[in-house]
């Protein structure tokens, strides 16, 4: 009797709705159950890796479309303004590939919460290995632009340092290609067998470290040198701010935020933050080109004449 005076008197729970489970059922009829909290997360999460990518391929866009139209037609041949123009292109498709994915079937709740994929087409495997082949193709692009950079900077340096300068830069920009291509096939290979990676994950983490250091390498290359010419130029009493200190600039930005990206993604979960490095490495580099001509035009038309018209861009 005691026993039940104190079932009878004890306090009942209130129900949390937020907590409850619901039930599904597999197509044999098993029923598992699923909490709300897990169905929560997996929709903010698509939610807010979507903003991520649709941000990242609106500026990349709208930057390949401000490059070719404020590209001198003389320009547009060199090596530097096609490997830019590319990278932005393939990283605009990258992005686009990657937003498409949410909308596949691989991204219902059904398949989420039970791990049954028979009714996803091949179109939507597709569309996932396309945009990681994608990001290695754009990875290429940087590294081959830096690469040129570097060489076109350190041209007046003497041959016997000017050539084994240009050997180190091929061989840190082979090491994150390398990487990333390994990661590629690696990647492509478990989408395709939809196997999750927590077993090689390192690899990904050694691509973006890879590439974040050879970002920094050659950003400080043609940093210093750019520094010195600039100092040189002060001496000289040059002292306008010019394309020279324009690329400075650009050069140290693009060194220091993606650096910043790279290593805050180890400390703050955010959804594919490692995936802005690359975007902003894609963008500074033609931005840059664009800074640096419109000032170079600036100061023609004030050398030219004294009353200074306004600049479009």
């Amino acid at each position: 009797p005691n026993h039940r005076a104190m079932a009878t008197s004890s306090p009942i729970q209130p129900f949390d709705p937020f907590t409850q489970n619901v039930t599904f059922r597999l197509q044999d009829g098993t029923e598992f159950p699923v909490s709300v909290k897990a169905l929560d997360v997996f929709v903010m999460y698509n939610v807010r890796v979507c903003i991520n990518y649709g941000c990242q391929f609106g500026a990349s866009f709208v930057l390949l479309v401000i490059l070719v139209l404020l590209t001198q037609s003389d320009k547009r041949r060199s090596a530097v303004f096609i490997l830019n123009g590319l990278a932005l292109f393939l990283n605009s498709g990258r992005l686009l590939f990657q937003v498409i994915h949410f909308s596949t079937p691989f991204e219902e709740v059904y398949q989420f919460v039970s791990g049954d994929y028979s009714s996803v087409p091949w179109s939507a495997y597709a569309v996932s290995i396309v945009a990681v082949v994608l990001t290695t193709l754009v990875v290429v692009c940087i590294e081959a632009s830096l690469v040129i950079q570097v060489h076109v900077v350190c041209s007046t340096l003497r041959r016997r340092y000017r050539h084994p300068l240009l050997v180190l830069s091929i061989l840190v920009a082979l090491v994150p290609i390398g990487f990333r291509s390994a990661w590629m096939v690696v990647n492509c290979n478990a989408i395709i067998t939809l196997n999750y990676m927590s077993e090689i994950w390192w690899i990904e983490s050694a691509t973006n470290i890879c590439v974040t250091i050879s970002i920094c390498f050659f950003c400080v290359i043609f940093v210093t040198k750019l520094g010195f010419a600039i100092k040189q130029r002060r001496r000289l009493g040059v002292r306008e701010f010019g394309p020279m200190k324009v690329i400075f600039v650009m050069g140290c930005q693009t060194m220091v935020v993606p650096a910043i990206f790279s290593i805050i993604q180890y400390y703050i979960t955010v959804p594919e933050l490692a995936s802005n490095v690359v975007t902003l490495v894609v963008i500074s580099l033609p931005l840059s080109s664009i800074w640096a001509g419109a000032a170079l035009e600036h100061s023609r038309r004030s050398g030219s004449d004294h009353q200074r018209r306004p600049n479009l861009w």
